[in-house]
């Protein structure tokens, strides 16, 4: 027999996962909402290298000679810094504390 927890958890959709209750109309419903990828503070740093630093694909970029790029963490769409040769894994590491510390006032 499912657990009153387990059934809910069923009601929502693939990808999605249940965080309480919310009211539509006169009733109460699951609140879905989408399944983290990366929960926060779980990515370590070498697989953050690994996943970030990409080569650039935009031709004003490639046209200054910058082949590589950060990417941005919650717009991943936007560019941290640009190189012309691939970052280092220190370097990597140096803009992702300098853009915490403008994030978070650190």
């Amino acid at each position: 027999m499912l657990s009153f927890q387990q059934y809910l958890d069923e009601k929502c959709w693939d990808g999605y996962t249940q965080k309480g209750m919310k009211k539509k109309g006169k009733k109460m419903v699951p609140n879905c909402v989408p399944e983290e990828t990366v929960a926060e503070g779980s990515e370590t740093w070498e697989a953050g290298y690994k996943r970030r630093v990409v080569k650039t694909t935009k031709p004003e970029h490639k046209e200054k000679g910058m082949n590589w790029r950060i990417k941005g963490k919650d717009k991943s769409h936007l560019t941290i810094k640009l190189y012309k040769e691939k970052p280092s894994q220190e370097e990597f590491n140096k803009q992702m504390k300098r853009v915490a510390g403008h994030e978070f006032g650190g």
